[in-house]
């Protein structure tokens, strides 16, 4: 007799949830405590203004571990990726000198800096980008003249050779020599180039100088523009970099890559006395600028060796209100400009002041001393306390980040 099979069993199973196993198995462990406050710590640090170093300062003064973190480089490195444009630190101004041996190139501060670097006498400034200055060195009567590329931050400075075929100096440039592959956040210590425009016998010439060469490269023979001055406005945008010479109103563009020149007109001034800079425009255009009668005027055109490109006035900003507030009651000349912040320098007599192009804020910057051209220094400034981090020992310094 066949038995009956028994009926099934309807009770629910209770099966394990393998998706919830997996997530917590996937979760990484939390941060310990401290490592969640340092990792805090860094990202409110991180913030802290560019454009006031004592800040990072007395960050670092804080504590042994903020210390470390300030004075690393893993910070540094971030710092300067934060923040991508390097502040203005201040301003190098030479003096006009009446005698070739009283030139002096001073630092004046923009901001708080510590221990700005002492006057460089006998010194004039010709440019300044990524971190360094080029100095021409004025050497005793029937010695030739020489060319310094110096850092402030650091103090290390570098002699170049004399330039080829005992050449008169027309004017020059630094650049950065990784062009095309560097974020020019942090090459005030990598390579660099020097252009070097000259006068001799055969006539006005351009040369290159590289510490990777040694040596300066061979002339490259242009037009020669009328008149000179060593510390005319120059500036790099994109792969040409133009020199401005104010007495026959002319720029000249050598093209850093087909190693090519052209003469071009510049806009029309109303005195070869009437001062002007070159400057980069948002839109990559090289730009003109001048000051005639308490009135801002801004020129510009598109990057190119084409002669008949020609110039386009684009904005004129009334001074006279913005200037009389800050006690200026004379129209004032333009002598520099801050490439990548859109700041102009301007001068009435022994006051030098910047207006923002953007905002028409202006900043009194310094009174008290006449001088003839200015630089931005533009670079980042992060403390180097060394030893003053592992209590071994007080250390002073800088590190341009």
């Amino acid at each position: 007799m066949w038995k009956q099979n028994p009926p099934p069993d309807r009770r629910p199973v209770l099966l394990p949830i393998p998706v919830a196993r997996a997530a917590t198995s996937m979760a990484p462990p939390p941060l310990p405590a401290a490592a969640l406050i340092e990792e805090l710590v860094e990202e409110i640090l991180l913030r802290l203004p560019p454009t006031e170093p004592a800040s990072l300062f007395r960050a670092a003064l804080v504590c042994k571990a903020w210390c470390r973190l300030i004075s690393g480089a893993r910070f540094r490195r971030r710092f300067r990726e934060f923040h991508r444009t390097p502040p203005m630190l201040g301003l190098i101004c030479s003096s006009l000198p009446i005698d070739k041996n009283v030139g002096i190139a001073r630092f004046v501060p923009a901001t708080a800096f510590c221990s700005p670097p002492a006057d460089r006498r006998h010194c004039r400034a010709i440019d300044a980008r990524h971190g360094r200055v080029l100095l021409l060195q004025c050497c005793a009567y029937g010695k030739p003249d020489v060319l310094v590329v110096w850092d402030p931050i650091t103090g290390d400075q570098r002699e170049l050779p004399t330039p080829p075929r005992h050449a008169y100096i027309l004017t020059a440039a630094i650049l950065c020599a990784a062009a095309g592959i560097c974020d020019h956040l942090d090459c005030h210590r990598g390579p660099f180039l020097v252009v070097f425009m000259g006068f001799c016998t055969e006539g006005a010439f351009i040369c290159t100088y590289s510490p990777d060469a040694g040596t300066w490269s061979d002339n490259i023979y242009t037009d020669q523009p009328d008149g000179f001055v060593i510390s005319a406005s120059k500036v790099l945008v994109g792969n040409a970099l133009y020199f401005g010479f104010p007495i026959s109103n002319t720029a000249l563009r050598y093209d850093l890559e087909l190693h090519e020149t052209c003469l071009m007109e510049l806009p029309p001034r109303h005195s070869t006395r009437q001062r002007f800079v070159l400057l980069t425009m948002d839109d990559g255009a090289v730009g003109f600028a001048t000051v005639h009668e308490f009135k801002l005027y801004m020129w510009s055109r598109k990057d190119g060796p084409q002669v008949d490109a020609g110039w386009t006035q684009n904005r004129v900003i009334e001074l006279q209100t913005l200037l009389c507030s800050n006690g200026i009651l004379a129209s004032p000349d333009v002598v520099g400009f801050a490439d990548g912040l859109g700041v102009v320098f301007l001068r009435e007599d022994d006051v030098l002041f910047t207006i923002d192009l953007k905002s028409c804020e202006v900043k009194k910057l310094s009174k008290g001393r006449v001088m003839y051209n200015t630089l931005a220094y533009m670079s980042f400034y992060t403390p180097a306390l060394g030893a003053a981090c592992t209590g071994e020992g007080s250390s002073t310094g800088a590190s341009g980040a």
